[in-house]
């Protein structure tokens, strides 16, 4: 198709210029004066008007010397003029078509199409991407579950803030957790463009594979002149737990998420002439913002697990020691709300891309306790058996003895949320490639996690908690393909 480069009221003007010259050169024979001498006035065949004599009107041989083909249609020499051709009565064409343009053979109210790369970014029928996340987890919901034993000797305002300060105490957020890899698998499908000239497409995200894990130990004071023990103040008749030497707890939990979405994102507009160091025009894309709505479902599973162990040095566990075990799984399904805004010019683009997710939250927790205290005792372990401790002055008591094994269960539905956000950046290879790096979070709320679930002296049975939650954050990098 030819480009047409005139605009329409031009057009409209060389149209009707060239309509009223060929209405006058047609005849030139009917623009002379008849060739005929003047006749008498009469009443047949002439005019009478006040006396003065007038043409008599032309008779039909007259009328015949007019050439037929020039007194065709006169539209006839407007077209002529628009598609190049000769003229009649001697016009000059250079006039209005000097020499061969764009625009031959084009119609006058045809309007040039617009030129976009919306269309050259990303064209294929199917798209994907896969992306490599590196995430850290925030820290453990804190809990003092232990401390040495030479606290039992302070005052209890200088306990009460040693066990509120992160000194001096085993908490369950003494480390932080290890970095985790994880994947986000994206496969879709484009399903045409609506009537505003926007994209649709169904795709389905797997995000996840996440797995987090820490272990952490706590040691009592043991030197040639002195030795203490540790006390857990989560259950204080609890055998196995007050009285070791040495306390572990392990923590892990993980992450998987699968969505559905159906999405709507809008493309480049039209593009811009750029003119080049030699002269030359160049077709370049013009940079543009560009949004995208997504709605869908989101099922996601995040389950923690938390042990607390004791032990005593030189001494078997079928004597003194203690197990304590909380696990949780966690079942979100909600419905999926997200978008995109990104900056996209010819090589680069940039943007964020985010997802809500309001949920139903399925909770539920197992405990489990495997504990005993057969006769192990440290009488001159500080402070010493019968001290008086302060603030009540009684006696410190022996290690508490016996056994206690059971388990418990608990259930909870209640809301929940998901949510991600990423901060992009990527280059393209190709129309149909490109590579990416992006920061991002993480957001899991209203979940059951492991340390809101102690419950050591089972003051609550079944107890659960599903007010927990868990935070992430980390990097990317990730491939991007349509074919």
């Amino acid at each position: 198709m030819v480009i047409n480069l005139l605009p329409p009221s031009l057009h409209r003007f060389l149209g009707l210029a060239a309509l009223v010259t060929s209405m006058l050169v047609a005849s030139p024979a009917a623009a002379a004066p008849p060739s005929r001498a003047s006749i008498a006035p009469t009443d047949e065949g002439g005019l009478l008007l006040g006396g003065e004599e007038l043409f008599a009107p032309e008779p039909a041989a007259a009328i015949g010397l007019v050439d037929e083909a020039q007194a065709s249609d006169p539209l006839d020499g407007v077209l002529g003029s628009v598609v190049g051709e000769p003229l009649p009565g001697g016009f000059s064409e250079s006039i209005v078509n000097p020499e061969p343009s764009p625009m031959d053979g084009l119609l006058v109210d045809e309007m040039p199409e617009e030129v976009s790369s919306g269309g050259w970014f990303g064209t294929g029928q199917y798209y994907g991407s896969a992306e490599l996340v590196f995430l850290n987890r925030g820290r453990n919901y804190r809990k003092v579950i232990g401390y040495d034993s030479e606290l039992l000797t302070l005052s209890a305002l200088d306990r009460y803030l040693i066990l509120r300060s992160k000194q001096g105490t085993f908490t369950t957020d003494s480390l932080p957790y290890n970095v985790s890899p994880g994947a986000r698998i994206t496969v879709g499908e484009f399903l045409g463009r609506d009537y505003l000239d926007r994209d649709r497409s169904v795709e389905v995200t797997y995000y996840g594979g996440f797995s987090f894990y820490q272990n952490d130990g706590w040691n009592s004071i043991l030197t040639s002149q002195t030795q203490s023990y540790l006390v857990t103040p989560l259950s204080d008749a609890t055998p196995g737990f007050t009285g070791a030497q040495q306390y572990l707890t392990t923590s892990s939990s993980n992450f998987n998420s699968i969505e559905a979405n159906f999405k709507l994102h809008r493309r480049l507009g039209r593009d811009k002439m750029m003119m080049v160091p030699n002269g030359e025009w160049a077709r370049h894309a013009e940079r543009g913002w560009l949004p995208a709505i997504l709605v869908g479902a989101r099922l996601a599973n995040y389950n923690e697990t938390f042990s607390f162990s004791s032990r005593a040095y030189s001494t078997p566990v079928e004597k003194f020691s203690g197990d304590y075990l909380i696990q949780t799984q966690n079942w979100l399904l909600g419905l999926n709300l997200g978008g995109e805004l990104i900056s996209r010019n010819e090589f680069f683009y940039w943007g964020l891309r985010g997802r809500a997710a309001p949920a139903i939250s399925f909770a539920g927790t197992q405990q489990q306790m495997n504990a005993r205290n057969n006769g192990y005792q440290q009488p001159t372990a500080v402070p010493a058996q019968g001290t008086p401790l302060p603030p009540s002055g009684e006696p410190r008591l022996p290690f508490p003895e016996g056994t206690e094994i059971w388990k418990m269960a608990g259930q909870q539905i209640g809301p929940g949320f998901l949510g991600d956000l990423t901060c992009l950046a990527g280059w393209n290879m190709t129309p149909n490639s490109s590579i990416q790096v992006g920061y991002d979070i993480l957001w899991v709320a209203g979940v059951a996690t492991a340390t809101r679930q102690f419950s050591v002296n089972k003051t609550r049975y079944n107890q659960i908690d599903p007010g927990g939650q868990s935070f992430m954050m980390g990097f990317s990098l990730g491939y991007n393909q349509t074919w």
